[in-house]
């Protein structure tokens, strides 16, 4: 397992874990009852949802509703239950309902001031940890190993002990405290426009017992570098940036386009405008043969090769695919860096 010990997302609200099933009769919700209502509501993942919602309101294991769907829970959890339903038939992400997420085995808190942290960004984690490391990470549940003599066994954290990483646009601090979490003689600034974004990330750095290693910097991309004391000189440069074309986020579904940050999903007319910006002024702050890496959209990955070759700053850019097979990685090495 990766990193600090996998703790389940659908952590139970509060004290609930000493209600149990009702006895019997109509006292509170069943299963099969939340279900049916996130079904006409329209919620693609109901059954999974409704199991999440009915755990975190009663502290009952997700497993029992799914074999016993027609035994309600007590009626003291049923008000609880009541809105936690209410706000998911409205589409509201359950992850924003529940107040966490997990990621990289990870339990990150995320309120509607973040985007909710997608398993597709795992692979942008992968792939740099692969690079920095130098062996091969087989899977989001593998670890990463190399072979010798003696068989397989872990790779090394890192082969630098210095190693300097930067999160633009790090959001809930998902990518940067996976990194730290992976990489722990890394220093590891994260940076991202809204404060309220950062406030969230440093409550996530402190209680993974982060807070001490990565260093959360409010401003435009690399703008809070501009000032500050060694502000070059990253030996890996990470960016999860808006890339939703606009004129497409309409066309979203409702529990993205009507919760989530739009600031952090417009990526402009074609959804490349921040790779752009990323890609002209990264080499700036990179040492040489370090590696910039960057998640992509759909379709995207070709116009973000083109601009990695166009560039004079970097080696021959290389493609990612993430589990569904999708390009979702673009990196690149520096050719000639900063020194820092």
């Amino acid at each position: 397992m990766r990193g600090a010990k996998r703790v389940d997302h659908a952590r139970p609200i509060g004290q609930a874990a000493s209600f149990p099933f009702s006895a019997s009769g109509g006292a509170g919700f069943t299963y099969r009852q939340v279900v049916e209502r996130l079904e006409r509501a329209g919620v693609e993942s109901a059954s999974l949802d409704a199991a999440c919602l009915l755990e975190a309101a009663s502290g009952i294991p997700r497993w029992r509703f799914v074999l016993e769907s027609q035994r309600p829970i007590a009626h003291g959890r049923s008000d609880l239950v009541a809105s936690m339903l209410s706000r998911r038939e409205a589409r509201e992400p359950i992850a924003y309902i529940l107040g966490v997420k997990e990621f990289w085995s990870l339990s990150l808190a995320v309120s509607r001031d973040v985007l909710v942290p997608r398993p597709d960004t795992e692979t942008l984690v992968e792939a740099v940890l692969e690079k920095v490391r130098g062996a091969k990470c087989e899977g989001r549940s593998a670890k990463c190993e190399v072979r010798g003599s003696e068989g397989a066994h872990p790779a090394p954290r890192t082969p630098h002990p210095a190693l300097r990483i930067l999160d633009l646009g790090t959001g809930c601090g998902a990518i940067a405290l996976a990194l730290a979490t992976e990489i722990p003689l890394g220093r590891v600034y994260a940076l991202d426009r809204s404060r309220a974004a950062l406030r969230i990330a440093s409550r996530n750095a402190t209680a993974l017992g982060l807070a001490g290693r990565v260093h959360f910097l409010a401003g435009d991309l690399f703008e809070p570098l501009r000032t500050a004391r060694g502000g070059g000189g990253f030996d890996l440069i990470v960016s999860n940036p808006p890339y939703i074309p606009s004129g497409a986020l309409a066309l979203l579904p409702p529990e993205i386009a009507a919760y989530e940050p739009l600031e952090a999903l417009d990526g402009g007319p074609d959804g490349l405008r921040f790779h752009r910006r990323i890609i002209e002024e990264a080499p700036g702050y990179l040492r040489a043969g370090a590696w910039l890496a960057l998640e992509v959209g759909d379709g995207q990955s070709w116009a973000a090769v083109e601009l990695l070759r166009k560039s004079d700053g970097f080696g021959p850019p290389e493609v990612k695919k993430d589990l569904a097979g999708h390009d979702r990685v673009v990196l690149a090495q520096r050719r000639g860096g900063a020194d820092g």
